[in-house]
């Protein structure tokens, strides 16, 4: 028999306890959650320059979607579209398209969104039928895109990856035929911090197109690299639009674009990437607005924030900072190699670290993890979703929270928890 519950449920309190009271409330409260500059594993944004937090504070007030209230909001928003168009490369750079979003999620909803409908006109125009669209991406994808192919009925052809590092490219292209509205390709994986071979899928997608007279395009998942491979140091293969099947790239503006959460893009490569249907003309206070999202209302705060990173860094400024996150990973990965204990799984482009035990019977990493979380660290341990083979990866994000100095304090206890419980 299940045992109740002694606890009372919460309710809407029927007298205020005043602002001191209840900011002592939740700041007590929430000194139970773990330290935010600890986090090894999370992509976020965790501090800005005290006067980018003075702008945002400023700004919170602003609903964005106010255009005709706020006309110089949407200008700034227009610019940042517009130079985040020239960063990737794309060919229109005068009359850019492309939008702010909440996150990388609503970016790649919108973007397979304009796919889709890209698809269906086409079908359409031909005299097929539209009615069986697909998606075909990687296994390692994030839950978005898992996410889309349930929200908006369309068929997930999700290839799963049959060992660690290798790209099913043979598969994927086999999944693709006259119902694939795109295919999804990542800069940036969530769990290895790998980059899908883009320009090969672009060139093999397009001779499937030219055999069969299809228009299969990609969108590209940047949410990850997309402030980071324009900016670092290492050499990487063309993965946007400076490759022709490249329609649509998303960026996340909260993890390395400096910003904190939450702020997303969404990058089309010409105006013809995005059908006009669906951009709609809303009457709301005074003149007609043009909006495409899936949201209506969101604050103009992380805009303008965004905004204030590419002033205060410029080029030069995210080239320095982007080097030195990718400096301290590849301090980090040398450290752990060197102990002997652990096995390097990225491929060493972005700074993020990924590794795992070499000996697993060694030690069991749920106590590793406990050792750590101990010395306040919160290291993240995950299995990768479609390998064969059940193994145990952890994570480390080297961004604005993780100085030199504190990078070596972390392989220090990483170092010394293993050796402890070993010795144990």
């Amino acid at each position: 028999m299940k045992e109740k519950s002694t606890s009372k449920p919460y309710q809407f309190p029927k007298k205020g306890e005043g602002a001191f009271c209840a900011y002592q409330k939740i700041s007590s409260e929430l000194a139970l959650d773990g330290n935010v500059h600890l986090d090894l594993g999370s992509f976020s944004t965790t501090s800005m320059d005290p006067l980018a937090d003075k702008l945002i504070t400023e700004q919170l007030g602003k609903n964005f979607i106010d255009y005709n209230e706020y006309g110089q909001s949407k200008k700034i928003h227009d610019r940042i579209i517009q130079m985040l168009s020239g960063l990737l490369h794309a060919p229109e750079t005068i009359h850019p398209t492309g939008t702010s979003t909440l996150g990388s999620s609503e970016a790649i909803h919108l973007a397979l969104l304009s796919h889709k409908w890209n698809w269906k006109k086409r079908r359409e125009s031909f005299g097929l039928s539209a009615s069986k669209p697909n998606i075909v991406y990687s296994g390692n994808a994030h839950v978005c895109w898992d996410k889309f192919a349930l929200y908006f009925d369309v068929e997930p052809r999700k290839i799963p990856q049959s060992s660690l590092g290798s790209y099913p490219i043979e598969e994927i292209l086999k999944n693709i035929d006259q119902n694939t509205i795109c295919v999804g390709a990542i800069a940036g994986n969530t769990y290895t911090g790998s980059i899908d071979p883009i320009e090969k899928l672009n060139d093999e997608i397009a001779r499937l197109n030219k055999k069969h007279n299809w228009n299969v395009g990609i969108h590209v998942d940047a949410a990850i690299g997309g402030f980071v491979l324009p900016f670092t140091k290492k050499e990487t293969r063309p993965w946007d639009f400076r490759l022709p099947l490249v329609r649509s790239i998303n960026l996340s503006g909260h993890k390395y674009g400096l910003v904190y959460p939450g702020i997303g893009w969404l990058i089309f490569r010409d105006a013809a990437a995005l059908p006009k249907e669906l951009v709609f003309s809303s009457h709301y206070l005074e003149k007609p607005i043009e909006t495409y999202a899936l949201n209506f209302s969101k604050g103009a705060s992380m805009i303008l924030a965004q905004y204030f990173s590419i002033l205060q860094q410029g080029q030069q400024g995210y080239k320095k900072t982007i080097r030195s996150y990718c400096k301290i990973a590849d301090t980090i990965r040398k450290r752990l190699q060197q102990s002997g204990y652990f096995e390097i799984i990225d491929e060493g482009i972005l700074p993020v670290v990924v590794f795992k035990l070499k000996d697993k019977k060694e030690v069991d990493i749920a106590y590793l993890l406990l050792s750590l979380r101990s010395k306040n660290w919160m290291l993240p341990a995950y299995y990768i979703p479609g390998i064969q083979e059940e193994e145990t990866f952890m994570r480390i994000v080297v961004k604005e929270n993780i100085s030199p100095s504190l990078a070596q304090l972390f392989c220090d206890d990483l170092i010394c928890s293993y050796e402890t419980l070993k010795k144990d």
